[in-house]
């Protein structure tokens, strides 16, 4: 069996700089599928193709609520 390794970000950098998956923002949001894409298609939410699969910046995802939640 071959050795693997498992790496992971350091404790301190977790958090804002982490990629999430499209149905993670919707659960993350309590957003429906319709609005999560309508929120990265438009550009309110930044996000990445990474092949077949689109992955959003929790960093943009905190900003856009942030943002509508009236505190600034």
């Amino acid at each position: 069996m071959a050795n693997t390794t498992k790496c992971a970000a350091p404790e301190g950098n977790r958090g804002r700089d982490e990629w999430m998956t499209v149905i993670e923002m919707q659960e993350y949001m309590g957003a429906s599928r319709s609005k999560a894409y309508d929120l990265i298609w438009s550009g309110e939410v930044g996000s990445y193709r990474l092949g077949r699969k689109l992955l959003v910046s929790r960093a943009s995802v905190d900003a856009y609520i942030e943002s509508r939640s009236g505190r600034k």
